[in-house]
């Protein structure tokens, strides 16, 4: 998917910005955006202004400090691993510039390495400048990624020149009152400087000078002069290092004099950078691409990062957490998706249950209404199932009784009735107070008149053998001479044949 990266050179009185959309092979530059600052707003909100009226949503942000804000200084180490680097290069900076290193930020870029060590360009901001633009893009609600400085960041346009320029050649851009100056050698960079001329004084914002020829050529022709001696500094002396050829990155008249007196006076082939093939660079864009060097080399760094030339002042406490907050938030989506995923489950439970509990209540309803039917005397229903269950068993019992009191002949329970009638003299006075019988046994309580009764009773229904065992109990005398007893008739299970009934007994 593609990517969109806002690249801003915030200077003190205007703001560049380019956006470039990268993809995993290719990148395409898309617009060029400046915006003068008001000396009466804020630095954020002139960034919130250009972020909202453009529509910008980039990617990454990437951002460069003003020149006057940072001391550039090369220098050669004794060593080449990163970790060393890492530990000499604030220290060996600190002696050459008049701040302490718990005031300053320190950044490098390793020009070149070889057997006997490393030549480096360190460069160095105040905690309190970094600090204040990091708060006016965090205000304005971008997070830059990286913050170089400008002279650094516009070195990386040479990445679109599509053809030899010379060598060594001299890279010369910026504005009227800040040169940025380079010399590259077999094509790496020897050192960097920027150039402040004393005779300007001319509106930045309008590098044409006003019409005002004579202050051109007086800007101009100091220009020169400070040119012959910082390339001697960048070469170190060396006079083979001296340009053949100098890539001029700026536009309007100032530049157009100051490409006139170099090749004039010095003899250089003057390669002006709009003219210049150049790669990936829409026509429409081309003649911006002066003006615009240092955004467009922040978002090329980005790009390309191998190639590219820059320090980075995010480090330390000022380190770049984007990581950190993408996963954060990644993880806040996670737990919102999770909770959303609980939500809905929680949801479907719900309504699972709810359905299958009318599906309950349903089932109850029928249950309830065909219990009625079957058993209507019933008034309180508690638990349909066992009372059912319970009523089937009491009609079981019930039928059984009925149909299986009597033996395997066929008897019933009336035969039974009829055998202890019969069985009993009717010379023995008897009265039956209850009558109990089940499928096992038949128990009767009763009383007479006589002690001698139960016993008689009992060997007379014994000698029929109908029943497997009489029991008679518990006889009892009272005042009144009646005498109350319990006899246990078991029924014999093997059958017995029914005796005739004697004529004369009922």
């Amino acid at each position: 998917m593609p990517q969109q990266i806002l690249a801003l050179e915030v200077e003190h009185h205007e703001i560049r910005a380019a956006l470039v959309e990268a993809s995993f092979r290719d990148y395409k530059i898309l617009e060029f955006y400046r915006v003068p600052i008001d000396p009466n707003a804020t630095l954020d909100t002139t960034l919130r202004s250009l972020v909202e009226k453009h529509h910008l949503r980039p990617h990454t942000v990437v951002s460069s400090l003003p020149g006057d804000l940072v001391t550039l200084r090369t220098f050669r180490l004794p060593f080449k691993d990163r970790k060393r680097l890492d530990q000499t290069v604030p220290y060996e900076l600190e002696t050459q510039v008049p701040f302490d290193l718990d005031e300053v930020v320190v950044s490098y870029q390793v020009l070149s390495r070889d057997k006997e060590g490393s030549q480096v360009l360190a460069a160095l901001v105040r905690r309190d400048d970094l600090q204040a633009h990091l708060a006016a893009l965090q205000a304005a609600g971008l997070d830059p990624k990286i913050v170089d400085f400008a002279p650094l960041a516009s070195l990386n346009v040479l990445q679109l020149i599509d053809r030899p320029i010379g060598d060594p050649v001299l890279f010369l851009g910026g504005d009227v009152d800040c040169l940025h100056v380079a010399l590259y050698r077999n094509g790496h960079l020897l050192g960097l400087r920027t150039i402040t001329p004393a005779a300007v004084d001319l509106d930045p914002a309008t590098p044409e000078g006003n019409g005002h020829a004579n202050a051109v050529e007086a800007v101009a022709s100091e220009v020169v002069t400070e040119l012959r001696w910082t390339v001697l500094a960048l070469a170190n002396g060396d006079a083979e290092s001296s340009p053949l050829s100098c890539l001029l990155v700026g536009e309007g008249i100032y530049f157009d004099e100051l490409a006139r007196q170099l090749n004039e006076q010095l003899g250089w082939n003057i390669v002006r950078i709009q003219e210049s093939p150049l790669k990936g660079l829409p026509a429409p864009l081309r003649n911006q691409i002066a003006l615009f060097a240092a955004p467009l080399g922040l978002a090329l760094r980005e790009i390309q990062s191998e190639q590219a030339f820059g320090v980075n002042f995010r480090r330390g406490e000022f380190a770049y957490h984007r990581a950190q907050e993408e996963l954060r938030r990644s993880l806040l989506g996670t737990v919102s998706l999770a909770t959303v995923a609980l939500g809905l489950f929680v949801l479907q439970t719900y309504l699972d249950y709810r359905y299958l509990e009318s599906r309950l209540n349903a089932v109850n309803a029928q249950v309830r209404y065909v219990f009625q039917q079957t058993l209507p005397d019933v008034q309180r229903v508690v638990d349909e199932s066992r009372q059912l269950r319970e009523e089937i068993a009491a009609a079981e019992k019930r039928l059984k009784l009925l149909g299986s009191v009597a033996p395997p002949s066929g008897a019933t329970a009336i035969d039974a009735l009829h055998a202890i009638s019969t069985a009993i003299p009717e010379t023995l006075k008897l009265e039956v107070d209850e009558y109990v019988m089940d499928t096992e046994e038949i128990k009767i309580r009763a009383h007479t008149d006589s002690l001698d009764t139960p016993n008689a009773i009992r060997e007379a229904i014994a000698n029929g053998k109908y029943f497997a065992d009489v029991q008679v109990k518990d006889i009892k005398s009272g005042p009144d001479g009646r005498v109350d007893f319990r006899m246990i008739l078991t029924l014999n299970k093997a059958g017995a044949p029914v005796p005739s009934r004697p004529a004369g007994r009922s």
